[in-house]
């Protein structure tokens, strides 16, 4: 996983993303941050403009990277849509991952597809619409636009893929071209430069054997390492086949008719099983989730209310199921019930059993994997088998490699020796650039004192003349004939390519005619096409508005029709009231009085005249707190004096006993203590 987000955070810091992402922040993203960032990818390979998803429905939203991918071939790790669906909404980690890694590593081919898609993937029209003859025709004509598309892009690839063939061809001989007329330039300045050199010819046969001999003790040491690594593979493959005869040995010592019989009866017996309980309840249940995803279509689209009885249903399903596990858990007393620890081991080894079975399915599915993937290799190695390994292509290989492993450890050894000798020279060098200064002194005061100031400078320079001279003339000898070789070779290979290149050429210029022949209709055909797709879109979409705005309409009439039905009910009720009301006082019967109790008028009448009474009542006791409120007000304050009188009595009293000695208060006594 640390691998994967890494990648992601790699190919999302580059153009056109440019987050700047590390792999911490990346993983500190909350769900609808990586939603946002996988719609952002999808938008941005389908060459759209970014969407919110904080505007968008969660619906439209699942439709919307459900059909993209849908479009780009993603295929989930896991086997359940459903859990599939619900983890790319909830927006879990281990769901966007894979989709962003594989996304993000397949970028451009996806670009490739939603253009074709945009193109390609056919509209959706109601069935009952099909019947219109208007409609059938535009889609009709919709399907051969489709077609010619499709016709019409193949012959681009082709012309793009021939252009693009054309133009490397004509780069490679431009570059021969150039090549040879550096070469020609070479070679006729160093035929200038060895004119006049003595025993020119005898120089240049010498140089030619030599450089043969040299080109002949390669090849042979070339075959001295092919012969030793083939030695090797040869031994390498004896003691391989020598261990597979010792273990067929083995197996055949250690095998007997009966063992073969009774591995075939344990392979027969877990076949069965497989066949007839593992692979028997997996269809099982394959058909019913198949039959109940058929009645889910077929069943009409379920309102809230429907929702909220079948939520009900399976919670009175479960408490049902809770209560019957407990009271047989209950009744069944694994004490008195002695076939209780038998079914238990029985249990716990069918699930062992299933287990195993799922083991050895996932197994055989992995050998299977394995097998395609060899098969594949072996015939991307050109349908060879085994004997691959001693074919001449191996072989070679080999011997390459081992040429180039010498040739490596030469060359690292030599690496080695040149850079000791250069920590000792530079030493050297060292200790003579220290001498160097007093004998350059010493020389410059001898020359001067025997008059020929500078000899040493200018036997110097005769010297690098003369050395140079020596080698310019080494070089134009071994590179005079490697430069006639080169540039004959050259010749070769430019005609050669000028001869593939001609039937190229012809048939590029017909179709480069027709490709500017027809490039007018296709454009002319792709905006009829677009039209077309944007009236039918345009139509559809009137429809749909028309629809809902009818389904809108049928809803709000429902809803008026239970409000009138519930009114209605409500007025039928008041008017049976009514009618039973004016049967009790139009019949005159005391009897029914009697029978069915006080009518209405009677029970509010009784009512106001006890409400009477009660008000009544309360106005006298009203007047009568008016009349005594100034007498009672008096007789409060006579109260509140005399409280006064009392509290400054008890103050007194207190000062007194205080004055007069120490008053102990105990167990509701008090006692003056004389001083």
């Amino acid at each position: 996983m640390a691998q994967l987000v890494k990648m992601i955070v790699n190919e999302l810091n580059q153009p056109p993303f440019n987050l700047n992402l590390t792999s911490v922040t990346f993983n500190a993203l909350h769900p609808p941050q990586l939603l946002q960032l996988l719609s952002d990818v999808l938008c941005e390979i389908e060459s759209k403009n970014r969407v919110d998803i904080s505007d968008e429905p969660v619906d439209a939203l699942a439709l919307r990277l459900l059909t993209s991918l849908q479009i780009f071939k993603f295929k989930p790790e896991t086997e359940d849509p459903n859990d599939f669906r619900e983890g790319l909404i909830s927006g879990r980690p281990e769901k966007i991952n894979p989709i962003l890694n594989w996304l993000l590593q397949r970028r451009e081919e996806l670009k490739k597809r939603a253009y074709l898609s945009r193109y390609l993937v056919k509209i959706d029209i109601a069935p009952e619409m099909r019947s219109d003859s208007d409609v059938l025709d535009l889609y009709e004509q919709y399907e051969f636009l489709i077609e010619e598309f499709k016709q019409r892009h193949k012959q681009f690839e082709a012309s793009q893929i021939v252009n693009d063939t054309v133009i490397d061809l004509r780069k490679d001989l431009q570059s021969m071209e150039d090549d040879r007329e550096v070469l020609i330039r070479r070679i006729e300045r160093t035929q200038r430069k060895v004119e006049g050199v003595v025993n020119y010819n005898q120089l240049l046969s010498v140089a030619k054997k030599l450089r043969a001999e040299k080109e002949k003790n390669r090849e042979f040491q070339a075959q001295k390492e092919d012969q030793k690594s083939y030695l090797g593979h040869l031994e390498s493959r004896r003691q391989r086949l020598i261990n597979q005869l010792t273990e067929v040995r083995k197996t055949k010592a250690n095998s007997s008719g009966k063992m073969l019989l009774q591995r075939a009866e344990d392979a027969i017996r877990v076949n069965q099983y497989m066949i007839n309980e593992k692979l028997n309840k997996e269809t099982q249940l394959v058909t019913a989730n198949i039959a109940l995803m058929e009645k889910m279509l077929a069943a009409p689209n379920p309102t809230s209310a429907d929702l909220q009885i079948v939520i009900q249903k399976s919670d009175d399903f479960r408490s049902k199921i809770a209560y019957l596990t407990e009271k047989r858990a209950l009744q069944n007393d694994p004490i008195e019930d002695g076939m209780a620890l038998y079914r238990q081991q029985s249990l716990i080894t069918s699930r062992k059993k299933e287990a195993c079975a799922e083991r050895l399915n996932d197994l055989t599915q992995e050998m299977n994997t394995l097998e395609a993937q060899l098969q594949e290799k072996k015939e991307q190695l050109g349908g060879q088998s085994e004997t691959a390994l001693t074919s001449e292509q191996f072989k070679t290989y080999v011997s390459d490699l081992r040429v180039k492993s010498n040739v490596y450890k030469q060359r690292r050894a030599e690496l080695n020796d040149l850079k000791a000798e250069y920590g000792i020279l530079s030493r050297t060098l060292e200790i003579l650039r220290a001498q160097e200064g007093g004998l350059t002194e010493n020389l410059d005061r001898i020359e001067t004192q025997q008059g020929v100031k500078g000899f040493r400078e200018t036997r110097d320079l005769l010297e690098k003349i003369s050395d140079e001279k020596a080698n310019t003339d080494e070089e134009k000898g071994r590179t005079l004939e490697e430069m006639s070789n080169l540039v004959r070779i050259l010749n070769s290979k430019i005609s050669e390519k000028k001869v593939l290149l001609a039937p190229l050429l012809r048939e590029l210029r017909p179709l480069r005619q027709t490709y500017q022949e027809s490039l007018p209709e296709y454009e002319a055909k792709k905006r009829e096409y677009e039209a077309q797709v944007q009236l039918i879109e345009n139509t559809i979409t009137s429809i749909a508005n028309v629809k809902s705005g009818l389904e809108n309409e049928i809803v709000t009439l429902e809803e008026r029709c239970r409000q009138l039905e519930a009114d209605i009910k409500e007025n039928e009720t008041y008017l049976q009231r009514a009618t039973d009301e004016m049967k009790l006082y139009v019949s005159g019967v005391q009897q029914q009085q009697t029978e069915r109790g006080k009518s209405v008028r009677d029970q509010l009448q009784q009512k106001i005249a006890e409400q009477e009474k009660l008000n009544a009542q309360l106005r006298q006791d009203q007047r009568q707190l008016k009349d005594n409120l100034p007498r009672m007000e008096e007789q409060m304050k006579y109260w509140e004096k005399l409280e006064k009188i009392f509290r400054v009595k008890i103050l007194c009293q207190e000062k007194q006993k205080l004055q007069e000695g120490t008053v102990r208060r105990e167990r509701g006594r008090e006692t003056l203590v004389l001083q």
